[in-house]
Parts: C-alpha cells; structure tokens; sequence
C-alpha cells in the first residue's frame, strides 16, 4: 500500500483543505503516516500570510523532498494570483482549486491509487473542521490573502448540509466551521444569505453534534449569529475568535480594518452578553506608525476586556502588500518588546477568566489522556481547556465537567 504524510502550516481553512486531502488519498487506497517519517508521497499545505510563513513554508518543502520520493505542495503558497517564490525542484505545485489533479500526478509517477476496501480509521475522531467559503475582499494594508486566495467563493448550502449529516453519522462530536473570511459566507449569492441562516441550517439538519464558530471578522458579522447562541446553547459554541488586530484607531484605519474599537467593542459587548460566553481575538503589534500612546490605548482596551486568550504576532513585512511601502516602519526589537509586554497582558486577562469560571460546570469534549496520570482532558463548549478523571471510555464523548 502506498503511503502519504501531509504537513499544515497557517490558519484553520487549511487544516480543513488538508482534512479533505487526507480524505481523498485514504479513499484512494493510501495509507497516513506521521508526517517526517519517510513515505512515498509527502504534501505540504503551505501558508503565505507574512514573509515569515513563507520562510517557514520553504523550509518545510525542502526536508520532505529528503523524506518522500514525491513532494507535492499546494496551500496559500501556489495559487494563481501568486505566493511563494521559488519553490525547490522536484515539488509539485497544485492550487487549491485543483486538488483532484494530485492523484493524476501520483499515477504518472507510478505511485499507486485505486479505491480503498478499508473502513475509515478516523471515524473515532472527536472534532471535524469544514470550511464553508474561500477567498477575501477586504483587503488590508498588511495582507496578501486577498491576492492569492481571489474574490469572495461561498459553498453551495446543500452540499454543505449533506458533509456535516454525513460527519454526524461517522460519529463527530464537534463541526467546526472555518473560511478564509467566514463571515462573508452567502453575502455574494442570489438570493443573498448570511452565515447565520447556514449555522441555522446546520443545526436543523442534525440532531446532536454541536457547532463552532472559527475567526469571525467584526466586518460582515451577522448579529442574529448571537441570537442563535442564546437560543441553541447546547448545539451553537458560546465561544468566539474576534480578531481585534488594534485598539488604536489610528492604526485600525490604517491597516484597513473597516471598524473603530467602539463598532468593534459593542460587537464583543453583545456576545459576552450571552451565558458561558468566553472570547478570543488577534493582536498585531509593531505596525508602520505605531506609538507609545497606540500602545497605551490598546493596553487599557485589553484590561477592561475578558478575553481568554490573545494570539500576539508581531508585523511582518510583505511585499505586494500596501503597508509594505510605508515608510515610518517600527524597529525589530520594540516590536519584540512591545509583543513581550502584551503577551503578559494576556497571561493575566486568562487568568482572570479561568477564575469567573472555576467551579462551574460546563459540557467537555474529551480529546485525550493525560500521560501517567487518571485524568482526562478535553474542551469545554466555550473553548476553556478542561482536565479531571477519567479513562479512556470516555474519550470522544460529551461529559459535563467543573472547571477547577
């Protein structure tokens, strides 16, 4: 039997375009492997938002044509509208739009693919992603998505209906919904549809599996997605990816964001409004033109809201993008600082957080045992990370569990 490794850099729409792949191969007859042990075919699904990731990228390409008699490479890395420049000789590149191509590529290099006659080995698994949309117009000053993943592409609803009913029969707990820019989902179709009418579709299609939400951008965001919240408490994640980026809104307008912090801050209001709700969100520091008074704005916003956890990145430069051409950038060691400082600004809004919730009970997806001990841990509906006793039997299900 043939055997494939996939290796995922960047955002949750591609974990959920590598799901797919993996999918594919598996029903071609192949065999996964870890990805780093020696195989026949190795894919690397590639990410190009910074100039970093395409560094990161490269690097990964490289050690798997050491490891697999063929690389293929697909990912934000090979799309038409461009990505990452110079790929090592000897890789495969394939779009994402023309995944079906990879099994053409591997027969011709006499690499094996049929049908499988094995049963799915990953029906046990506890959490599927599914991604409903591709593409970005938004366009921000820092940002090459919107260049390499092409205009605003939603998915067919039915089509979308009939994958989560067929995860929900192979025993999935949690569907989570991703997209390159998931808020736009249904907004360019005819009849015009918006993200909460897919979710409310979803939820009466299946009877248990429940929902999450992946990134949401403030811009486009459907409010009657928190009345579905409220409303479906069991089935619908009271938990939400916010990206904030800044709080300066100086900064905000120029980086092209299309809200001010008080637009964004009633959003976020309104969802932590719902019970159980726990927020997350995205902070990019060192930004051309960024201040000591940008930096004080942003550090009172974040004192004053409960976020749980922030993922803090410092600007990269990226060419074909606008903020790459302006000229006040900000030195490589005060962004360093400043990502410093907001990381422990983040450490403590977690704390504080975990502490409103300690002693309640919440629903618990459980993922894994805990090496050497009795305990089991997993995710609660809001996304807090929850441990407590337990054995393998429970593993994949639903347990309702106190947060210590």
């Amino acid at each position: 039997m043939s055997s494939f490794s996939i290796s995922t850099l960047g955002c949750r729409a591609n974990q959920a375009d590598s799901e797919r792949l993996s999918q594919m191969l598996r029903a071609a007859g192949m065999q996964e492997l870890p990805a780093g042990e020696a195989v026949d075919c190795a894919l690397v699904n590639t990410c190009t938002i910074t100039a970093e990731a395409d560094r990161k990228s490269l690097k990964m390409i490289r050690r798997r044509l050491r490891e697999a008699r063929v690389v293929i490479v697909t990912g934000c890395g090979v799309t038409e509208r461009g990505g990452i420049a110079g790929l090592p000789e000897g890789a495969f590149a394939v779009s994402p739009q023309e995944h079906k191509r990879i099994l053409d590529i591997l027969a011709g290099e006499n690499i094996s693919v049929g049908e499988s006659s094995e049963p799915d080995d990953r029906q046990h698994r506890t959490r599927a992603l599914i991604r409903v949309q591709d593409g970005c117009d938004h366009f921000c000053s820092y940002c090459i998505v919107p260049y390499v993943r092409g205009a605003v592409r939603s998915f067919d609803c039915d089509e979308l209906v009939h994958q989560v009913q067929r995860l929900e029969r192979d025993g999935y707990k949690e569907i989570v919904l991703t997209g390159i820019h998931l808020a736009k989902w249904g907004l360019e179709l005819e009849p015009r549809r918006d993200l909460a009418y897919l979710v409310g579709r979803f939820l009466e299609s299946t009877s248990a599996v429940r929902f999450r939400l992946s990134s949401v951008e403030p811009i486009s965001f459907p409010r009657s997605l928190i009345d579905l919240m409220r409303e479906c408490p069991e089935r619908l994640c009271p938990h939400l990816h916010l990206p904030l980026q800044h709080a300066s809104d100086r900064i905000l307008k120029r980086m092209r964001r299309g809200y001010t912090l008080d637009e964004y801050d009633e959003l976020a209001q309104m969802f932590l409004s719902v019970p159980g709700a726990c927020m997350t969100t995205d902070i990019l520091l060192g930004f051309p033109g960024e201040t000591e008074e940008d930096m004080d704005i942003l550090s009172a916003y974040l004192e004053r809201t409960p976020y749980y956890h922030l993922h803090v990145f410092p600007y990269s430069r990226r060419p074909g993008t606008a903020a790459n051409t302006y000229k006040d950038q900000v030195p490589e060691q005060l962004k360093k600082e400043r990502v410093e400082r907001i990381i422990a600004l983040g450490e403590r809004s977690k704390e504080r957080v975990l502490s409103a919730f300690r002693g309640t009970k919440r629903p618990v997806l459980v993922e894994r045992l805990v090496p050497g001990t009795d305990l089991v841990t997993g995710t609660a509906d809001n996304y807090i990370s929850v441990s407590f006793p337990g054995d393998a039997s429970m593993l994949g299900q639903i347990i309702c569990a106190v947060i210590s």
